[in-house]
C-alpha cells in the first residue's frame, strides 16, 4: 500500500514535522489498537530531523490517506 496524496504531517505541540509525498510505501500499524499505517520508506529530500522522527516515533497515517 502507498500514500494516496501528499500528506502534511503535524504533531502537537511541534507543528508541521514533514510533508510526506504521494506514493510512499506504508505498512499496517498492527501494534496499535486504532490501526492506521506506518510510513515504511524514506523519501527524496527528507531532512535529518524527519529521518530521526521516523526512527523514533514514526509517521502514522490513516486508512483514508492510503491506497
Amino acid at each position: 500500500m502507498k500514500t494516496k496524496h501528499k500528506i502534511v504531517y503535524n504533531s502537537m505541540p511541534y507543528g508541521t514535522i514533514a510533508t510526506i509525498p504521494a506514493g510512499i510505501s506504508v505498512i499496517p500499524a498492527i501494534d496499535l489498537p486504532e490501526g492506521g499505517y506506518w510510513v515504511d520508506e524514506e523519501w527524496d529530500g527528507m531532512t535529518d530531523e524527519q529521518q530521526s522522527w521516523m526512527r523514533n516515533y514514526g509517521f502514522l497515517v490513516t486508512d483514508e490517506e492510503v491506497e
